[in-house]
């Protein structure tokens, strides 16, 4: 059970400091955890680290959510301000 909160904190942390790419890259790593744990430890290894995946992704939507009230009430600056009309990056 310790693993999942892990994972739902490391979604958490990633959801609330980083973009959509470190998601992308965090699932990766978490697939190829998965899929290890499902050749060395069998199908139900393998169904639990599923679970951490599912984790990591509801801890990125918290995280996110939680940016979100932060810089509304003020407290935090938006990781990317946006892009004025004209302007491209």
């Amino acid at each position: 059970m310790w693993v999942i909160a892990l994972h739902f904190g490391a979604g958490a942390v990633t959801g609330a400091m980083f973009t959509m790419r470190t998601l992308l890259a965090l699932v990766m790593i978490n697939l190829v955890e998965c899929v290890a744990a499902w050749l060395i430890g069998g199908l139900a290894a393998g169904l639990y680290s599923i679970a951490g995946l599912f984790a990591v992704q509801i801890g990125y939507l918290a995280g996110g959510f939680l940016r979100s009230a932060l810089e509304r009430a003020g407290i935090a600056h938006p990781v990317h301000p946006p892009v004025r009309a004209g302007h491209q990056r």
